[in-house]
C-alpha cells in the first residue's frame, strides 16, 4: 500500500509539473509578442528572431507523440507498468513542446506573408494538436493510476488510445499544411514520376494549356522560363506564400512587383527590371534571389530570363503592356 501511495503521489506531482510548465509556456507566448511590440523602436526585435525557431521545434512534438504511440503498441504486447510511466513522460514533453511550437508559430505567422486561408487552417490544426495532446495525457494518467475502478480504467484507457491515434492523424495534416506554406503545394510531387503528377496535381490552366500553339515568344516562356520560375521561385512567391507581397504565379503581379515599389519586369528592358537586378546580385548579398540555400540560378537560366524580358516578357493569356512603370 505504501508503494502504491508513493507511485500515486509521484504521478500526481509529475502531472502538476507538466501543467505548470504549460502555463509558463503559454504565459511566455503572450508576453513575447507584447514585448516585441513595445520594443518596435528599439535595437532588437524578439518576434522576427524567435519566429523561425518554429520550424526547428515542431519536430519534437511529432517525435514524442509518435514514440508514445509506438511504445504503447509495445505495451499491448508486453504489459509492464513502467512502460506507461515512459509514455506519460513522452506525452508530457509533447504537450510542453507543442505549446511552445504554437507560440513560435504565431510569432512567425505575423512576420511573413502567407495565404490567409491556408495559414488559418494550419494554425487551427496546430492548436487542436496541442489541446488534444493535453487531453490524451490526462486520460492516460487517469487510466493507469492506482486505485481506480476497473471499468473506469478500461474506458479511460480506450479513450486515451483513440485520442492518441487521432492526434497522429492531426499531426500529419498540420505538418503537411506547414510544408505547403513553407515549400509550396507541389513540394512532395515536383520530382515525382509523371504518372504520379498526373494523379495528384491540378489540371494546367487553360491559357497555358492552349498556348503551345502560340507565338515563339510564348513557347519560349513555357519551355524555358516558367519551369525555372516554378522550381526556384514559386515556393516563396506562389499562392501559399508571398514574400515581400510578390507572387509569380499571376502574370499581372509577376510583372508589377511586390512591396518594394520597383517594377519587377519591364518588357523589352531587362536591366530596368528589378527581377534581373536581384538575380544578378552576388551570392552573399542579403537581397539576392533565390536566397542562399534555395538553389541559385545557373548562367544559362539567368540568360533565359533576360532573353524573355528582352523579347517583350510574353506570357500566354496576358498582355505585357498592362504592366505600367510606377511613378
Amino acid at each position: 500500500a505504501g508503494a502504491g501511495d508513493y507511485c500515486m503521489r509521484t504521478n500526481r506531482n509529475r502531472l502538476r509539473a507538466w501543467v505548470w510548465l504549460a502555463v509558463a509556456l503559454v504565459g511566455g507566448g503572450m508576453f513575447l509578442p507584447a514585448a516585441s511590440a513595445a520594443q518596435s523602436g528599439g535595437l532588437f526585435q524578439w518576434r522576427p528572431f524567435l519566429g523561425p525557431f518554429h520550424s526547428v521545434l515542431l519536430h519534437f512534438p511529432i517525435g514524442f507523440v509518435t514514440m508514445a504511440f509506438l511504445v504503447d503498441l509495445y505495451y499491448l504486447w508486453r504489459r509492464k507498468p513502467e512502460v506507461q510511466q515512459v509514455i506519460t513522460l513522452m506525452l508530457g514533453l509533447s504537450v510542453a513542446t507543442t505549446l511552445l511550437t504554437i507560440v513560435l508559430g504565431l510569432l512567425r505567422a505575423t512576420g511573413a506573408e502567407y495565404d490567409a486561408k491556408m495559414l488559418g487552417s494550419h494554425r487551427n490544426f496546430g492548436i487542436a494538436v496541442g489541446a488534444l495532446t493535453a487531453v490524451t495525457l490526462v486520460l492516460q494518467w487517469l487510466g493507469y493510476r492506482a486505485g481506480t475502478d476497473a471499468v473506469t480504467d478500461r474506458l479511460l484507457r480506450g479513450g486515451y488510445r483513440v485520442l492518441l491515434f487521432v492526434n497522429i492523424v492531426l499531426l500529419i495534416i498540420a505538418g503537411h499544411q506547414g510544408g505547403n506554406l513553407t515549400h509550396g503545394s507541389s513540394y512532395l510531387t515536383k520530382n515525382a514520376p509523371e504518372f504520379v503528377k498526373a494523379m495528384v496535381e491540378d489540371e494546367p490552366e487553360p491559357a497555358v494549356a492552349t498556348a503551345v500553339g502560340g507565338t515563339e515568344q510564348e513557347k519560349f516562356y513555357l519551355e524555358k522560363v516558367k519551369p525555372l520560375l516554378d522550381s526556384k521561385c514559386l515556393s516563396c512567391h506562389g499562392p501559399e506564400k508571398q514574400k515581400g507581397k510578390y507572387r509569380i504565379d499571376q502574370p499581372a503581379l509577376a510583372l508589377k512587383g511586390g512591396d518594394s515599389d520597383k517594377l519587377a519586369v519591364k518588357p523589352g528592358d531587362p536591366f530596368a527590371s528589378n527581377l534581373v537586378r536581384l538575380i544578378l546580385l552576388p551570392p552573399a548579398d542579403d537581397d539576392v534571389m533565390p536566397p542562399a540555400g534555395k538553389g541559385s540560378l545557373t548562367p544559362e537560366e539567368v540568360m533565359h530570363i533576360i532573353r524573355w524580358i528582352q523579347q517583350g516578357a510574353h506570357i500566354p493569356g496576358h498582355t505585357p503592356d498592362a504592366a505600367k512603370t510606377p511613378n
